[in-house]
């Protein structure tokens, strides 16, 4: 997983241009795609393992497992578990 300076160094960009573009091309913040990508996987994985909510944050990048359970909230709109539980029926 690159940084955004790393990215921005890979296609030479400052990173402030790559964020100003990035933000005009797809209307969100690097920061915001990138958490939506993670919760993505995290749906999937919520769907297709029995794997624990800790392992499954961990799993797509998220160290602090309240931290993921919040942002997966937010953009979900349901609690991990929930969202497991919904999805299966």
């Amino acid at each position: 997983q690159k940084s955004i300076g790393e990215l921005a160094d890979s296609v030479r960009l400052s990173e402030r241009t790559l964020q100003r573009r990035f933000l005009r091309a797809t209307r969100l913040k690097l920061t915001e795609y990138h958490q939506n990508v993670r919760i993505m996987k995290a749906r999937q994985l919520l769907e297709t393992t029995n794997g624990s909510v800790e392992s499954i944050a961990w799993a797509v990048g998220y160290t602090d497992p309240a931290a993921f359970r919040k942002v997966f909230g937010r953009l979900t709109g349901a609690t991990p578990n929930v969202y497991r539980g919904d999805a299966r029926v």
